[in-house]
């Protein structure tokens, strides 16, 4: 029996921030690149991301090329062709013909140009003109030159259709690949033979342009914008702007992939295929490297211990308000918050005897209902629709939200979803799940392929979980999109901003969805995930397993920490320095995007839920004796509560 190929991995080993990035380029040798920023400043950077030199060329530039001798070849908005040497001197600053874009050879002595005529130019490293090539119906999108000028690709158009075209150090066209619809993007081998190219219904076509035949083809999702080959190893990478970044073998096979959580400017894959560079819009550029392993094929993550605390640096929790209630110990309590038009954060809670209590965002009390003699399993409301359902485990009432109830009926029911338009989602006993298109209409269930168990708001639709699947449904009951997983998933919930949707399953893997149920980042911690949030602006994914470890996922810098408090993480808040976590010994914890503790606080009461709120480093923390807006604090705040 053939012995299984090895899957791969990627490690983040570096990365930098260069602001107001507007273009770049890599070298193809030792991948040193240059930018171009929004600030006119140009620079050059070693492959350790080191910056070599910076300077303002004087002139707007719109072009950007990277020649392996360190050499930039730019053109600048009036159409002038310049040259910067390995210190950063302006070696020339020509316009011998109009030129829109241009490449520079790997080795420096040669370049190509796209002209307004349009046409393509070849030059020698004094910018003399040494072929062209003027053929051409349109103006082509991309071009690529060889390491020694062997070959220039570039797109073109004829009778025929669209299409690839060569040619050799003379500019005499090859025999020309036709038919292949618009081609967007280019990149070429070192020794000119294979051509990359890619077409804008996704298609991906590599050929051996010098003798003329296909050596494979694929296809993959049509928002694709970028490519890179690597001569060595045949790989190659493919890339969208939205983040995606797939690596195919070399017969075009995916092998790899990840979604970045920013829009990609650029990728490029070194020639022996173990490195890829990128650079995103928000200008964060770095290096993944490849490694082998059995566990997946996403980027991996090195684990470091968790640094200390600073000694100047305090952290505390401290109760902002406090609403005493009188909880039942033998039922859990549930609660919801929204925010009103009146951009007040409302709480409506139950508290687990027989009161459904109204409460602001400064701990007062704005109504309050009596529902004696039945215990309440949930709640769902919606600002639009002026609806607040409630679940009884004797049916469903509702009430608008002033407090008077507007309906009620009976029914044996556990979980309740209300859309916007006052449609309503309700999850019987038996696992069905019933649409309703009013409270005085008759309901349709829905197909699911399992039980449903739970609903997740994502804006102006819901999302159902069942064991194995979410499924996003619209407010007529549509369902828009699914997500299937082999696993059981064990956690799913959303992020503070309710942009991204975290999931997690019994095998350990934890990832992260955007709205549309599109995956972006997955990562397997071995171990049952029990919580799970995301922190966007720091590009850091927690999750906490079974084995009460606390992993802290850094996406920027490939580092992974692990921590833990006292007693299992049952809880879970996002928070601006990280996430609060709340355990089943009733501990509060603040754990900052580096996997540092930075407060804890022991509850006297027993913690029953833990929800994120409006008001800044706050969350709402329900527990047996009361509810409680609780600020966790990492300055100098010193007050407990």
């Amino acid at each position: 029996m053939a012995q299984e190929k090895q899957k791969i991995s990627f490690q983040k080993v570096w990365h930098i921030q260069v602001s107001g990035l507007n273009m770049l380029d890599f070298a193809s040798d030792h991948h040193s690149f240059a930018t171009y920023g929004k600030d006119s400043i140009l620079r050059l950077f070693n492959h350790r991301g080191q910056e070599l030199w910076r300077r303002n060329p004087g002139f707007e530039l719109v072009a950007l090329s990277l020649s392996d001798t360190l050499e930039v070849m730019a053109i600048d908005t009036e159409k002038y062709s310049m040259l910067f040497g390995p210190e950063g001197a302006t070696l020339w600053r020509k316009r011998p013909f109009p030129a829109l874009t241009g490449k520079i050879s790997a080795s420096g002595d040669s370049f190509a140009f796209v002209t307004t005529d349009p046409a393509i130019i070849g030059a020698d490293r004094s910018l003399r003109v040494k072929w062209a090539y003027r053929n051409l119906m349109k103006r082509p999108p991309g071009i690529a030159i060889s390491a020694l000028a062997q070959t220039t690709i570039f797109p073109c158009a004829d009778d025929r259709g669209e299409g690839l075209t060569a040619v050799n150090y003379a500019g005499k066209p090859y025999d020309a690949f036709m038919g292949l619809d618009t081609i967007i993007a280019v990149d070429l081998s070192d020794d000119g033979q294979i051509a990359l190219a890619l077409a804008t219904n996704g298609r991906l076509f590599c050929l051996n342009v010098v003798k003329g035949f296909g050596i494979w083809k694929c296809a993959y999702e049509t928002s694709l914008s970028g490519i890179s080959y690597a001569t060595k190893s045949a790989e190659s990478i493919v890339f969208s702007e939205s983040g995606h970044l797939i690596k195919l073998d070399p017969t075009g096979k995916k092998i790899w992939e990840h979604h970045f959580t920013d829009r990609l400017l650029k990728a490029s894959i070194t020639s022996d295929g173990t490195s890829i560079f990128y650079a995103t819009e928000r200008g964060e550029i770095g290096l993944l490297t490849q490694s082998s392993s059995q566990l997946s094929n996403k980027m991996t993550f090195r684990e470091i211990p968790a640094k200390p605390i600073s000694a100047n640096i305090q952290g505390s929790f401290r109760k902002v308000w406090q609403k005493e209630l009188a909880c039942s110990a033998k039922h859990n309590s549930v609660m919801h918050l929204w925010k009103g038009e009146d951009g007040v954060e409302y709480c409506l809670t139950w508290d687990g005897v027989e009161n459904l209590f109204c409460i602001n965002d400064i701990g007062e009390e704005i109504w309050q209902i009596r529902i004696a003699g039945s215990e309440v399993l949930d709640i769902s409301v919606s600002v639009d629709a002026d609806l607040a359902v409630v679940i009884t485990c004797r049916g469903v009432a509702g009430f608008d939200l002033s407090g008077y109830e507007s309906f009620k009926f009976l029914g044996q029911f556990f979980k309740a979803h209300v859309f916007d338009n006052a449609a309503m989602l309700l999850i019987d006993n038996d696992g069905k799940c019933r649409f309703y298109q009013s409270s005085d209409h008759y309901s349709h269930t829905l197909e699911l392929p399992e039980k449903a168990t739970e609903f997740i708001r994502t804006g102006n639709n819901a999302i159902i979980r069942t064991p194995h699947s979410l499924n996003r449904i619209d407010e007529t009951g549509k369902i828009l999109d699914k997500l299937v997983s082999d696993e059981i998933l064990s956690f799913v919930s959303l992020s503070q901003n309710a942009e991204f949707i975290i999931c997690g399953d019994e095998t350990g893997k934890i990832s992260i969805h955007d709205e549309n149920l599109r995956e972006f980042f997955s990562y397997n911690l071995g171990k049952k995930i029990t919580l799970g949030a995301y922190h966007k602006e720091e590009e850091t994914v927690f999750a906490a397993t079974d084995s009460d470890d606390i992993f802290v996922l850094k996406r920027r810098s490939g580092e992974m920490t692990r921590n833990s408090l006292t007693g299992k993480p049952v809880f879970i808040a996002p928070h601006e320095s990280g996430i609060i976590i709340g355990t089943d010994l009733d501990q509060l914890g603040l754990i900052n995007t580096d996997g540092q503790i930075q407060a804890r606080y022991t509850s006297p009461y027993k913690l029953k839920s833990l929800a994120p709120c409006q008001r800044k480093m706050c969350v709402i923390v329900l527990a047996d004796d009361s509810l409680s807006c609780i600020a966790a604090m990492n300055n100098n705040v010193s007050a407990k509560p």
